[in-house]
């Protein structure tokens, strides 16, 4: 510090000349007002983002890149069947008045791509899991069968004129164009679509009174001949159907067709065998006209669904009691069974969907139509049976692209569908994020008015 003697004089002479700062009264009530108006313009932004956020669905899922490589050992990288199967929600096969899908993810493009799973929904919509990602496709298969309300209503409740090849790239299906009353037949058969293009590879008209109900389809093990069986109509139009006389046969990869004995599923080898069963019975057509019959004497409560092993010479057959697999040799009376416990005790209908070197691929579903699962049932009793894959309630009877099932990797991870949100949930959605906001402008105006108050007083 400078000691100068007239330092002292100099400050007080200077403080003189400087005049007097004024500082308003309220200054410290209005600091205060503004701190508390930030605090309401923060809370206010926060519920508004909180309400952007919950009127934009999914939007916190885009915000991440789906498509950045994913980590290896995922199984994104190959093809193969979920280790879950999820149910369509009901409203994804709405229709208008004229019998059009409403929903705009059911698409008519059919150049999906491999799937490795399909089923029809209780609406009629066909369902394809595909096999590269677990996206599912809603198709709008063109006339097939079972789209048709009057048909769905007519035909058993377990027809589904729907199977996969067993590589997954081709879908065999049941159509029919029922017309107006005019007399003539309705064109009916099978189609077979390349999944890959998206085009119909084959057309196979079936011919039979009115017009033939495909009810069930089936592949040969390598994916070459077509098995199917179906209803013989009396008289079919757009609007009444009559006449049950049950059909079955075959169909070459020329197109040459064989007609089979009647039966409730049937079945084709890679030689062009057939095969029909009929509650436990089995009836074997041979290429060179000759036949044999097969019957699984004590067969517990046989559903009349089946596998056929790769070389034809055994057919695994579903039941609806408690038994894991049951497999009949068709070249000599010989049945073989593996039970085991139901799920929670109960029973279960199992349904063989194809074989997996020496297993068999079955869907097992609870009575009472719940959750289910897959399961890999070996054909000796020396190794357990495991299960693969999980089912939700409302999944199938469910048709398996098999080649991409292996003994090693069953199944594969796969991300659950997105579904988009229903009517009800964007209106909730959309009433709690307008009643945010209304919230944090009246919590702003509630605010702003305390504070003039206080500013007045």
């Amino acid at each position: 510090m400078s000691t100068h003697p007239q330092l002292k004089d100099l400050l007080e002479q200077a403080a003189e000349t400087v005049l007097p700062a004024e500082v308003p009264r309220d200054t410290w009530h209005r600091g205060r007002r503004r701190h508390r108006r930030s605090l309401a313009l923060r809370a206010a932004a926060v519920v508004g983002v909180v309400a952007l956020v919950a009127v934009s669905p999914g939007l916190l899922d885009r915000a991440t890149d789906r498509s950045a490589p994913q980590p290896a050992g995922d199984g994104l990288s190959s093809l193969g069947l979920p280790d879950r199967l999820h149910s369509v929600p009901e409203r994804m096969s709405d229709r208008d008045d004229d019998g059009a899908w409403l929903r705009e993810e059911v698409t008519a493009d059919l150049a999906v791509g491999p799937a490795a799973a399909a089923w029809v929904t209780p609406g009629g919509l066909p369902v394809l899991v595909d096999a590269a990602d677990g996206g599912y496709h809603l198709l709008d298969l063109p006339d097939f069968l079972i789209s048709s309300s009057l048909v769905s209503t007519w035909l058993p409740g377990d027809a589904v004129p729907l199977a996969l090849s067993p590589d997954g790239t081709r879908l065999a299906y049941g159509y029919a164009r029922p017309a107006t009353d005019d007399g003539t037949a309705v064109p009916s058969g099978l189609r077979v679509v390349d999944l890959r293009t998206g085009e119909v590879g084959r057309d196979v008209p079936l011919g039979g009174g009115a017009g033939v109900a495909v009810t069930q389809v089936s592949w040969s093990p390598d994916g070459s001949w077509l098995a199917w069986t179906g209803v013989s109509t009396s008289y079919w139009t757009s609007s009444a159907l009559t006449g049950r006389t049950a059909v079955a046969g075959t169909v070459a990869p020329d197109g040459t067709q064989q007609r089979l004995e009647a039966g409730s599923t049937a079945f084709v080898d890679d030689d062009g065998a057939g095969a029909v069963l009929t509650n436990g019975q089995v009836r074997v057509h041979r290429p060179d006209g000759s036949r044999s019959a097969r019957r699984a004497t004590g067969l517990p409560a046989a559903n009349d669904s089946g596998a056929l092993a790769p070389d034809g010479s055994r057919l695994a057959v579903g039941t609806s009691a408690a038994a894991d697999l049951v497999v009949l040799r068709l070249d000599r009376d010989e049945l073989s069974t593996r039970s085991g416990e139901a799920p929670d005790g109960g029973t279960w209908s199992a349904r063989p969907l194809g074989w997996v070197g020496e297993a068999v691929l079955v869907e097992r579903t609870p009575a009472d139509g719940g959750a289910g699962r897959l399961s890999l049932v070996p054909v000796d009793g020396d190794r357990p049976a495991r299960d693969v894959a999980a089912l939700d309630g409302g999944v199938g009877p469910l048709s398996v692209a098999t080649d991409l099932v292996t003994e090693q990797r069953p199944t594969v991870s796969r991300p659950a569908p997105d579904w988009p949100w229903s009517e009800e949930r964007w209106v909730l959605t959309v009433g709690m994020g307008g009643l945010g906001l209304l919230v944090a402008g009246g919590l702003t105006w509630l605010v702003r008015r305390r504070a003039q108050r206080r500013s007045a007083r």
